[in-house]
């Protein structure tokens, strides 16, 4: 039993450094190949992109990296400034190509119609030195720019996509990601707006809370919480929306699943609908269920639900997704209020939630501006707990579904399998451990392929959802450990028994697998960790792990083969003695 409490207190140890955390940090610590240094980074908030720069007062430069990580061969990166405007039209870009053979070339391109497929060309600024390079599945590239008529201050926009094998570069893909991928950046204060994390200076490395991260809606503000409304209706919380001038205010009834809210546009005119809306089942405009207020050229308001199914709807009326009871619209002193009372759908709390504003003609709505607040009046509200996140953020289903891929697979194939093979490699030494390290065994390894399938099917839904940016080490390591533990599981219902002479045959099988798929764990769980670039810390907390299974892994070697070189010197001492008092007699 003694020896059952040593191996007891070094899973202990193991325990204790699953917990184990380490310092933060960021991208400002991040190390360039060519020891290049700058003062100020972002980490931007979608396409695991990164920004890097030293702005030069003195004669209007920015000396600046764009960073991309998990990148593949066969595909271009582009980060680029909109003088005029913002998004695609308009944007002075700088384009990094990785060609099949993994060889990199950068050039510049200015971007005049949504049909650009990205050719060389001068931009409306000089570039004087611009560069690239793919270190280890990072692109960088490298650039400096006279900032034009002395500005600091720019929409910003960047990109990923494919390349053909004709060498041409195709369309990138649509989904939320590259539609939300524009912000604006200061270089000469270090502000951006495109709802960037980690935003670091030299010197003092304070981080600016990104716009959109959930915080907490307060009540103080004279725009919102202070608001008297027309018929007294009094709400408990409220936030004041990012963009298009638009105020939330709702009570939520956990009693019976209900919100009131009102919907609150000011600067509002007629002839003009505004319209809120949830999206249950995804993001933006496509599925949202919107509340919709039209604004006759009499100044009267009627207000009616409408189901938005295409971009091309006309907000015609209809019925939602989920009941609402309630619904009424006034407008005063240019004010819009749109009231509801919403039942909540399948007991969420959390959505997705859209917001528009646009013009009216022949007293029908038509389509509405495309302006920077227009394409940006997206965000999460959560109903119960006040939380809310908005104006081009991004997050939502799509990030947390990475994050959960992340972790399944982490937990699982990475930690789970190999404690697995432990169990089985170092218990059944000890006789009073028969046969419970088998069952300990069987039952670590079997929830471990269950977490981890669960975590491989998240991963099947990302790469759906994300065409065009593809990771193929990661998927076909992925796809090859599924495979493999897929077999290894099966193999259980034909395993021989101990004395079958077949059973030495289905041990090297078995063993060389389980190898096999400890080690192809590890290698994709830092290649997932590369691809998703969380903070450091995360990273440093897996490779602690790692260090403690192999720290356990030695000891209990040392003490297996003690134990066994142990016992087997006693059994020859047993059979020796036993020989004698034979011959003797």
């Amino acid at each position: 039993m003694g020896k059952i409490k040593i191996l007891s207190l070094l899973f202990c140890i193991l325990i204790s450094n699953l917990v184990a955390s380490s310092s933060a940090q960021n991208c400002s610590n991040y190390s360039f190949s060519r020891n290049a240094i700058f003062a100020t980074c972002v980490s931007l908030p979608v396409l695991n992109s990164h920004l890097h720069w030293n702005y030069n007062p003195a004669n209007g430069t920015v000396d600046l990296a764009f960073r991309h990580t998990g990148s593949e061969t066969n595909q271009w990166v582009a980060y680029a400034l909109n003088l005029a405007g913002s998004g695609m039209i308009g944007a002075q870009a700088l384009v990094a190509v990785t060609s099949a053979n993994g060889s990199v070339r950068a050039y510049t391109s200015p971007v005049t119609g949504y049909g650009t497929s990205l050719q060389p060309g001068p931009l409306s600024f000089d570039v004087p030195k611009l560069t690239a390079e793919r270190v280890n599945g990072v692109v960088v590239v490298y650039a400096t720019l006279t900032l034009p008529r002395g500005n600091t201050s720019f929409n910003h926009v960047w990109q990923v996509g494919p390349v053909g094998t004709n060498g041409a570069l195709g369309a990138h893909a649509m989904d939320s990601d590259n539609r939300n991928s524009l912000g604006l950046v200061d270089f000469s204060t270090t502000l951006t707006g495109s709802g960037d994390r980690n935003t670091t200076t030299s010197g003092d490395r304070n981080t600016t809370t990104s716009p959109s991260s959930p915080t907490p809606s307060t009540s103080t503000s004279q725009s919102c919480g202070n608001f008297a409304f027309s018929n007294n209706a009094n709400y408990a919380t409220c936030v004041s929306l990012a963009v298009l001038s638009s105020n939330l205010h709702w009570n939520y009834n956990p009693a019976n699943g209900t919100v009131d809210l009102a919907f609150r546009h000011t600067g509002s005119e007629i002839n003009q609908w505004v319209a809120y809306a949830l999206n249950v089942g995804g993001r933006g405009m496509i599925g949202a269920q919107a509340l919709v207020a039209l604004i006759t050229a009499n100044g009267s308001v009627r207000a009616y639900t409408s189901p938005v199914t295409s971009y091309s709807t006309g907000l015609q009326p209809g019925g939602l997704s989920f009941d609402v009871p309630v619904i009424t619209a006034e407008r005063v002193n240019g004010d819009v209020m749109i009231y509801a009372t919403v039942v909540l759908p399948s007991g969420m709390t959390s959505f997705n939630h859209v917001w528009q504003v646009g013009p009216v003609s022949n007293g029908a709505p038509v389509i509405h501006a495309l302006g920077s607040d227009n394409r940006n009046s997206v965000g999460q509200v959560d109903f119960s707990t006040g939380l809310t996140s908005g104006g081009g953020s991004v997050g939502g289903s799509r990030l947390r579904r990475r994050n959960t891929h992340g972790v399944l697979n982490a937990v699982s194939w990475g930690v789970m399998m190999p404690m697995g093979a432990m169990a089985a490699r170092y218990l059944k030494v000890f006789n009073v451990a028969n046969p419970a390290w088998f069952y300990i065994h069987v039952t670590t390894q079997t929830s471990a392929y269950i977490v981890g399938v669960a975590g491989w099917a998240t991963g099947l839904k990302l790469g759906s959802d994300s065409a065009g940016v593809r990771y193929d080490t990661h998927r076909n390591i992925g796809i090859t450990l599924f495979a493999i533990a897929t077999l290894q599981v099966f193999a259980l219902l034909l395993r021989p028994k101990p004395d079958n002479k077949y059973r030495f045959y289905w041990n090297i099988y078995h063993h060389s697998l389980g190898y096999s798929i400890i080690i192809m764990s590890i290698i994709n769980v830092y290649e997932g960790l590369d691809i998703l670039d969380p903070e450091k810390k995360w990273k440093n907390a897996y490779t602690g792990i790692l260090v403690s299974l192999g720290v356990i892994t030695v000891i209990s070697e040392a003490f297996t083969w003690y134990v066994v070189l142990k016992r087997k010197q006693e059994n020859k001492r047993t059979h020796a003695g036993t020989n004698g008092a034979n011959g003797h007699a």
